[in-house]
């Protein structure tokens, strides 16, 4: 791989890249935008009721995000790679075994063996390799990276939601199975290293030799930053934020069925295709902007007038205006935890502190879906429930306001010296702290 590196006329940082958005692709197709398949076609081949094949997914989720601290310090102690490799062959089991089951509690229990296995290789490893392989253009790497995210929706969905329809749910997992464990273990046996000096190489864009390499400099550790108001405005921004993405998506060939419209599955994969189109310039432009906070309280506005343009109207105005705003504003959405957490807690503990924002985040991703299916059962109508998402944006709004004001409050900048943050972390940015961050 040296040899390869050396050969390569760019940086082979861009390598380490380009294998996460193929791997995040397919890891995210799989475990994410394909239970919008899974939902009603568990409900139909069960013939039970919606409320209780969304609590089945979502429960399964769970072990994911409390899944996600440990691992997260896993990978800070240990690298990404060994994760990675692990995932790689454990994730296609638990995929396997689960597209066998027969009942609801079979399905909670293999959905959260799956769940779990999958922290090893979304979202934490391929975020945290960025933060170790790039210095200078880091901000824009994180965004690139989630590229993979939109291209799992906008190809990997199509993908196994034809297998689906041809040959059943349980047929679309093992087949995820099989991409999983050739794309995920291929890219992490013969591609990723977890720092650029296993390869004899300095990270991308380093200037000097009095440069400070990733796991060198300061940073938050996670029992840190848990005891900074920043951190839980910040986590409890992004569980209002995840709310409605994990829900709307979710719900969302529901939602259209229920409203009459038959193409569902073709107006998410547009918003997603949109996303992942949209994800690579404006990744690379992310080393321009400074105020992350206020990115993603931009984002959020979209996302609440996206659900409510749906609400208005699901004529070919309103899911025009839908697709357009859900998918150029959701570009960005994978993109703001790794920038908030780097921006306000650094770098080096990375893996622990993302991991402890999702274990917050995911009471959203949680509450969202499985509450909407119940007031689906009760109501027969998705009205309420996604009302009650695009409100959960605005929250969020509110909540990302008051972390920018805290990260550039006396109190967390005097934190953050005695950690050792500095100025200037090789992220792009021209300043750390600043109104709305």
């Amino acid at each position: 791989m040296r040899a390869l590196a050396e050969r390569v006329p760019f940086h082979y940082a861009w390598v380490v890249l380009v294998a996460g958005v193929f791997a995040n692709a397919v890891g995210v197709g799989a475990t994410f935008w394909m239970m919008a398949v899974y939902i009603p076609a568990v409900a139909d081949d069960f013939e039970v009721p919606r409320f209780g094949v969304v609590f089945a997914f979502m429960f399964g989720q769970s072990f994911a995000a409390f899944a996600g601290p440990f691992v997260g310090r896993y990978i800070d102690l240990h690298g990404a790679r060994r994760a990675l490799l692990a995932g790689s062959v454990l994730l296609p089991v638990t995929l396997v075994a689960t597209a066998a089951s027969t009942e609801v509690w079979q399905l909670i229990i293999g959905w959260g063996a799956a769940s779990m296995v999958r922290a090893l290789i979304f979202p934490i490893p391929y975020n945290w390799l960025v933060t170790r392989w790039f210095e200078k253009r880091r901000q824009a790497a994180l965004g690139v990276v989630t590229v993979g995210f939109g291209l799992g929706g906008a190809v990997v969905l199509p993908l196994l939601a034809a297998v689906e329809s041809r040959s059943g749910w349980g047929a679309a997992m093992v087949v995820s199975g099989v991409l999983v464990f050739v794309v995920h273990g291929l890219a992490a046996l013969l591609i990723v290293r977890d720092h650029p000096s296993d390869m004899g190489l300095r990270p991308e864009g380093a200037s000097g030799e009095a440069d400070t390499p990733a796991e060198d400099e300061g940073g938050f550790t996670g029992p840190q930053a848990m005891r900074t108001m920043t951190f839980w405005l910040l986590a409890t921004g992004m569980m209002f934020f995840f709310t409605g993405q994990g829900a709307v998506t979710a719900l969302a060939i529901d939602f259209f069925d229920s409203r009459g419209v038959a193409a569902g599955a073709a107006i998410v994969a547009a918003s997603a295709l949109l996303r992942a189109v949209a994800r690579l310039p404006l990744g690379l432009a992310l080393s321009r902007i400074d105020r992350v906070f206020a990115l993603a309280m931009a984002v959020s506005v979209s996302q609440a007038l996206a659900v409510a343009a749906l609400l208005a109207s699901t004529s070919a105005t309103g899911i025009v205006a839908y697709t357009l705003l859900w998918g150029l504003g959701g570009a960005f959405a994978p993109m703001l935890e790794p920038l908030l957490v780097t921006r306000a807690f650094g770098v080096r503990h990375f893996g622990a502190v993302s991991g402890a924002v999702a274990v917050v985040a995911f009471g959203g991703q949680m509450v969202g879906p499985v509450g909407g299916a119940a007031l689906f059962d009760a109501l027969d109508s998705y009205t309420l429930p996604y009302a009650l998402y695009a409100a959960g944006f605005m929250v969020a709004v509110v909540l990302f306001a008051a972390a920018s004001l805290r990260v550039s409050g006396r109190e967390h900048r005097e934190q953050a010296e005695r950690v050792g943050m500095r100025v200037g972390m090789g992220t792009g940015e021209r300043r750390w702290f600043g109104w709305f961050g």
